[in-house]
Order: structure tokens, then C-alpha cells, then sequence
């Protein structure tokens, strides 16, 4: 039964990394559920997240549709989670990252990515959408994860994305997307 158990999640994981796989090397539009292929993606990110104590909560309604990139938002959540791990919480440290999308009116979706970690200062935080700007160049960070997730997001995405965060309290991404991606780039 143990070995019927850990076949059936391993044939799950790699499902997982295939689906997610294909849509990031796509730039093809498709409906989806977006609570499943959070799901997904969360999935093919938990080898990375194996070694942290860092808990991943995804709240979001069940069957909520969306006709956009799923590629391009699997970048996006990507590089949000990664990015809190790396910046919000020190190797060994204790957190969690809540996922939670709930509707707005208009055929949008609010997307939050919320971390509980060390929270960034406010002479950092105006900047952290700006090219190159980092605080761990040392560390291997060049600066463009959040350049390129503000420009997935408002020129692929059709959507907005705002940061708030209060130094010791954690950070949260707020994005506001259309449920139907626009045809063309902003």
C-alpha cells in the first residue's frame, strides 16, 4: 500500500512539472482553473522548498476560470514565492506564504502573495520594481525578478501590482487581474 501510495504522488508530481513546464516554455493563452494550477505550481516548486520550514497555504475559490497565459503566471507566483524565501526569512527560519485569491467586480481576480518574514524598509520598497535594484547582488541576486514579474504582470497579464510590507511583519504582492487577458500587450 506504501509503495501504491508513493507512486500515485510521484506520477502526480511529474504531471505537475509537466504541465508547468510546458506552460512557461508557451507563451499560449488557454483556460484554466486558477486554483488548480496554483496548486500546480505550488507543486513543482516544493523540491525547493523541501529544506525550509516555510509552510505554503493556497486559498482561493474552487472552479474560478480564467482565459490568459498560464505560463506567464506561473512566472509571476514563481518569482514572488522565491523571492520570499530568499529576502523574507533567513535560512533557518520558521514562516509561511499565503496564496489567496479571491473575485472583485468587473471579471477581475485580486491575487495576494503574503509573507510573514522580515518585511522590507521603506527606502527599499519604492524601489524594488526598478532594474537591478537588489539587496543581495552579493548572494547572486542581479535585480529582475520584480522588474520582469511588474512587466509580466502589466503587459502580458493586463493586470496591476502593488507591494505593501512593514519591516519585521512580512510583505504582500496585491495583483488585480482581468479573468480574460487582453489580446495584445499594454
Amino acid at each position: 500500500m506504501l509503495i501504491l501510495s508513493n507512486t500515485e504522488r510521484a506520477a502526480n508530481l511529474i504531471q505537475s512539472f509537466k504541465q508547468v513546464a510546458v506552460d512557461q516554455t508557451s507563451e499560449a493563452r488557454r483556460q484554466f482553473d486558477i486554483a488548480h494550477y496554483i496548486g500546480e505550481i505550488i507543486t513543482s516548486l516544493r523540491p525547493r522548498l523541501r529544506h525550509r520550514k516555510v509552510e505554503i497555504d493556497i486559498d482561493c475559490l474552487p472552479e474560478l476560470q480564467m482565459d490568459s497565459y498560464p505560463g506567464a503566471l506561473s512566472q509571476v507566483l514563481t518569482n514572488l514565492v522565491m523571492n520570499a524565501l530568499l529576502h523574507a526569512y533567513d535560512d533557518d527560519a520558521e514562516g509561511r506564504i499565503r496564496i489567496c485569491v479571491d473575485t472583485l467586480a468587473g471579471q477581475k481576480i485580486r491575487l495576494s502573495v503574503t509573507d510573514d518574514g522580515k518585511g522590507i524598509p521603506p527606502e527599499n520598497l519604492k524601489r524594488i520594481f526598478e532594474p537591478f535594484f537588489t539587496t543581495r547582488r552579493g548572494d547572486g541576486g542581479s535585480g529582475l525578478g520584480l522588474h520582469i514579474v511588474f512587466n509580466i504582470v502589466f503587459k502580458r497579464l493586463g493586470g496591476t501590482i502593488r507591494v505593501d510590507s512593514t519591516v519585521g511583519e512580512g510583505t504582500s504582492f496585491i495583483l488585480v487581474l482581468p479573468c480574460t487577458a487582453p489580446e495584445t500587450a499594454n
